[in-house]
């Protein structure tokens, strides 16, 4: 028979505070830099207590070793937008998908300077892709969906550092044709992506506002 000591030696030693809390809900910091990708089995909505009262949010579980231990992440509408723009406005067609998962520092806003969990892309797209998010009163963002190759083969991205945002922003001004600039972005966008930190507001403004003086002939 194994003892309560025994049992608590077996359970793994916590690296980030967010394990300390383990519960229902995926957290970004028990992504430990890891992007893992997970299946869909499960599309649902769900009335959530928050820090403003209860909401209706939309409600991912994920397949996992321990049937009896599913994990879930509640949805917010940029990673809402991304699941849509690969995989359609059919909700339910998402279960089966696989969508592969990383953490991001969030640079500026309400939760600046917390973690949080985006959608790095998917293995069931045929290509990479760019998803444009339109939030009230914020210039619209754009974000890469990539077209991850091997399911295991992102879990343990090599350790990178992120671009200087004056660098990134002076990058993408120097872009003189549309396809210049794509070619820009993917670059920027994938080291941001690899050192796990989410591209900076400052330069996703430089970014659309070289593409629209681009359209516009300057």
């Amino acid at each position: 028979m194994i003892n309560d000591d025994e049992q608590q030696k077996a359970l793994p030693k916590p690296v980030d505070w967010d394990e300390l809390f383990p519960g229902r809900f995926m957290k970004a910091g028990e992504l430990q830099g890891r992007k893992p990708t997970v299946k869909i089995i499960s599309v649902q909505i769900h009335e959530l207590e928050g820090d403003k009262g209860k909401k209706i949010k939309g409600v991912l579980t994920f397949e996992r070793a321990d049937p009896n231990a599913p994990k879930e992440l509640a949805l917010n509408k940029t990673n809402g937008v991304c699941l849509r723009e690969m995989f359609g406005r059919h909700v339910q067609a998402w279960v089966g998908k696989r969508v592969t998962l990383f953490a991001v520092t969030i640079e500026s806003g309400t939760f600046k300077g917390k973690e949080a969990i985006r959608i790095y892309g998917s293995p069931d797209i045929d290509k990479d892709m760019d998803v444009t998010i339109t939030m009230p009163r914020k210039r619209p963002v754009v974000m890469t969906m990539h077209k991850v190759t091997k399911a295991g083969a992102a879990t343990t991205p090599a350790p990178a550092n992120a671009p200087k945002t004056d660098d990134a922003i002076a990058r993408v001004r120097e872009a003189r044709t549309e396809e210049a600039l794509t070619d820009a972005r993917k670059t920027i966008w994938g080291l941001y992506a690899a050192a796990a930190q989410a591209v900076p507001v400052e330069v996703e403004i430089a970014a659309n506002d070289r593409r629209a003086a681009l359209e516009q002939g300057e």
